[in-house]
């Protein structure tokens, strides 16, 4: 996306009014293998996880991208929060602190609250469009 690299680097406040519009295919998105999970946060199964990221400001706090994952269970900690739509596949999350579960499918939009811990249990593999605001970025694990 050569619009999306020239926003990364030209987004500043003086400009963003003038920013195009971009589409993206998430459904037919090229994916790449993203980094394992860290070991003890794999309760079942191989959660070899892949995906793209579409767009990410300059502060590295904001993103946009897509994201598969086969069956597995398994715990990710939330630096931030995260709003996603279900593209494919069926999976429960449960947030830790609280309990609360959910299950998503196919044409689910969910949110995940500021800092939480949860439980991805996929059932189904699981492809999702998210946008995601995170405090701490790990550039040697993702880009």
């Amino acid at each position: 996306h050569k619009g999306v690299e020239e926003m990364n680097q030209s987004n500043t406040a003086t400009n963003i009014a003038a920013l195009p519009v971009e589409t993206f295919d998430a459904e037919n998105a090229q994916l790449e293998p993203w980094p394992a999970f860290d070991a003890e946060d794999i309760i079942s199964g191989s959660p070899d996880h892949q995906g793209t990221i579409i767009y990410r400001d300059p502060s590295k706090q904001f993103s946009i991208g897509v994201w598969e994952c086969p069956p597995a269970k398994f715990i990710v900690h939330y630096a931030g929060c995260e709003t996603g739509h279900v593209l494919k596949g069926t999976a429960t999350i449960t947030i830790e602190k609280t309990g609360e579960s959910t299950t998503i499918s196919a044409g689910d939009h969910f949110f995940v609250p500021f800092g939480s811990v949860v439980t991805w249990e996929v059932k189904e593999t699981v492809r999702k469009a998210y946008s995601m605001f995170e405090t701490e970025w790990d550039d040697e694990r993702f880009y």
